[in-house]
């Protein structure tokens, strides 16, 4: 028997408009949000969205895409939700974060920009899957940059989990810092789009 979907159409459309929003400063005629709910559950929802403690989520296949909804004012002082990047998951028995493939794979850089003998193949949210172009001992720990196509390179620190069966290298990631993970965040969002257009299409 087919599960029934977690969310509406309606609920699904009005995520993707969130998400498809214009900049406010390019949208001066955006009308105010309408909540279908009593004064406390939009106090309460206005308090969640204003300390990122309200979340949205959508299932798409085994994926979960978890939007964290920010409550911002405009210049006539209304309050609206926006929605930032989403993490996107894989789901399971332990859900793990969605691995992006690099194809082609991109090399991990100096700081200098100098490439490595490093390259990554896939990357997450938390960790990367590595190719080592060089026949010596693989670093255990790695301190380099991670160049992302249409945005700034994020620096990446890692240390190694395991060697794959294809001979491939698993690092986890330190947690990035906020522009860092912006950056990562984002970059990740934009190529799943390219990989899903049925998840993400209006």
């Amino acid at each position: 028997m087919q599960a029934e979907p977690l969310l509406t159409q309606a609920e699904l459309d009005f995520i993707q408009s969130l998400q498809n929003k214009p900049d406010a400063a390019s949208d001066q005629s955006r009308p105010d949000l309408l909540v279908d709910a009593g004064g406390q559950v939009k106090a309460l929802l206005a308090h969640c969205a204003a300390h990122e403690q309200l979340t949205i989520e959508a299932h798409f296949a085994n994926q979960r895409l978890t939007f964290t909804p920010h409550l911002v004012e405009d210049a006539q002082h209304a309050q609206h939700l926006e929605l930032g990047t989403p993490l996107i998951y894989d789901e399971g028995p332990v859900d793990r974060a969605w691995r992006l493939p690099l194809e082609p794979a991109v090399a991990l850089c100096q700081r200098d920009a100098t490439p490595s003998n490093l390259w990554v193949r896939e990357v997450s949210m938390s960790g990367l899957l590595v190719e080592q172009r060089a026949k010596h001992e693989p670093p255990r720990r790695i301190s380099l940059m991670l160049p992302l196509s249409d945005h700034k390179p994020v620096a990446i620190q890692a240390a190694l989990v395991r060697r794959t069966p294809q001979g491939l290298l698993a690092y986890r990631m330190r947690p990035l810092n906020r522009r860092g993970r912006e950056r990562l965040q984002h970059f990740i969002y934009q190529r799943h789009r390219s990989h899903f257009p049925q998840a993400h299409s209006a």
